[in-house]
């Protein structure tokens, strides 16, 4: 009598326990462990599909990067959640294989379904706690000033609401940079103020740098010098919109959008990207440079090109006593420049980790939902189409073109500018040709 051959037993009969493990590990795993090849595919495809389609849409930018980013936490919270269920569904499917009955289930298996759920849960838990953290540095670099509302607003200048952007016409924005240390007596004050303006269509930009000195009307306030306007607002949430207002009124254009920096955070940032290189045109000595701790130092640059770390990559732009303030606000765009070189070959890949950085010393109201398209034209910019600039005194040296007066009284020392001349710059800087008082 012929002895029957041996057969191997179905897949659908395999262990429940590892099946449950392997979608643990990899979601559809463990269904196609168990010969249930379609249902395994489409869990494995259903969420790499649907990631792939939301990272489109929110590097797109628009409205729904917008309320992502605004609503960060319950994001994260929805998001990571969501990802915990599907998980814990999936590995219970495979646990329960086709038939959905006990044969063949032991105690063991069910003691790996347990640990396998247990894992999950520990799994999520520290991945929420990491995302959390980037919600907090998110919703605390995008805040909201007091009074404002993203993405509200007319295009008039000089307005207390700063004006909507339409993510095509020209962008103006206002950097400012500030010492925030406890006890510094220019605290409130802004120590380097440039007007960004980006024209996206034609792919060029312009940056011009106002001298802190500059006397302005501060809306509210009077004259004054327009390094000053942060600190009349009285309020750290109001005092970048307060120097924006001021400035746009000044310039007689609409200011989108301001982002101040402290020095600490750009600092930060050129460590982050590895340092800048820049070509220093003349040697600077500054016997008088401010510390961290109050007390003075002395710093030096020997002429030529050079890989500027953090430190004194701020420095470069900080020292004033070797030279003037304008030659100040053109080593400051120098290092601008420089910096966004960097950021060019690190690719938007390594935006992440220098945002994690120096998020936290980052302000901007700036609409969230246009951040990376933003990010993508400027990173896209050729250097040769970007034009930098300075409010220049007519004194001295034949400037290539002037719209300040110095005036060193009892008061102190200011720029008394002359508006008319000050507009006409901006007008000829945006049209791309030569200064009126160059030509």
């Amino acid at each position: 009598m012929a002895t029957p051959a041996r057969r191997l037993p179905p897949a659908a009969e395999g262990s429940p326990g590892f099946a449950a493990l392997l979608s643990a590990l990899l979601p559809g795993l463990g269904q196609m462990y168990l010969g249930r090849w379609r249902r395994g595919v489409l869990l494995l495809a259903l969420p790499a599909a649907a990631a792939l389609a939301f990272t489109a849409v929110i590097l797109s930018g628009g409205s729904v990067t917008s309320l992502v980013l605004q609503q960060a936490k319950l994001f994260v919270l929805l998001l990571v959640g969501g990802l915990f269920a599907y998980h814990v569904v999936v590995s219970a499917d495979a646990f329960a294989g086709p038939l959905r009955a006990p044969r063949g289930r032991h105690a063991v298996d069910y003691a790996l379904l347990a640990a396998i759920v247990l894992g999950l849960v520990v799994m999520y838990h520290g991945a929420y706690r990491y995302s959390l953290g980037w919600a907090d540095l998110v919703t605390a670099v995008f805040e909201p000033p007091a009074g404002r509302t993203i993405g509200a607003g007319t295009p008039r200048a000089g307005t207390s609401t700063a004006p909507g952007w339409s993510g095509r016409d020209r962008l103006n924005v206002l950097l400012l940079g500030i010492d925030t240390r406890e006890g510094a007596s220019e605290t409130q004050n802004t120590d380097a103020i440039i007007l960004l303006s980006l024209e996206p269509r034609e792919r060029t930009a312009v940056m011009l740098s106002i001298p802190r000195d500059t006397l302005v009307d501060i809306p509210g306030v009077g004259r004054d010098k327009v390094n000053a306007a942060y600190a009349y607002a009285g309020d750290p949430r109001k005092g970048p919109d307060l120097a924006r207002r001021t400035v746009e009124a000044f310039l007689g254009i609409p200011i989108h959008s301001y982002a101040i920096i402290d020095f600490e955070a750009f600092r930060q940032t050129v460590w982050s990207v590895g340092g800048v290189l820049v070509d220093v045109r003349r040697p600077l000595r500054d016997e008088r440079y401010p510390t961290n701790d109050f007390g003075i130092e002395r710093f030096e640059l020997r002429a030529g090109p050079q890989l500027m770390d953090g430190d004194d990559a701020l420095r470069y732009a900080r020292s004033r006593h070797d030279s003037n303030d304008f030659s100040r606000a053109r080593r400051q765009q120098t290092v601008v420049f420089a910096l966004r070189e960097r950021f060019a070959l690190a690719g938007l890949f390594r935006l992440p980790g220098i945002v994690e950085r120096v998020g936290p010393l980052v302000r901007t109201n700036f609409d969230p939902g246009n951040i990376l398209p933003l990010a993508r034209t400027v990173l896209s910019l050729d250097a040769s189409e970007i034009t930098s600039d300075v409010l220049l005194p007519c004194s001295g040296d034949l400037p290539p073109h002037c719209e300040l007066r110095e005036e060193n009284g009892e008061k102190g020392y200011y720029l008394i500018p002359d508006v008319p001349k000050v507009r006409a710059l901006v007008a000829d800087l945006f049209a791309g040709r030569k200064p009126a008082s160059a030509r």
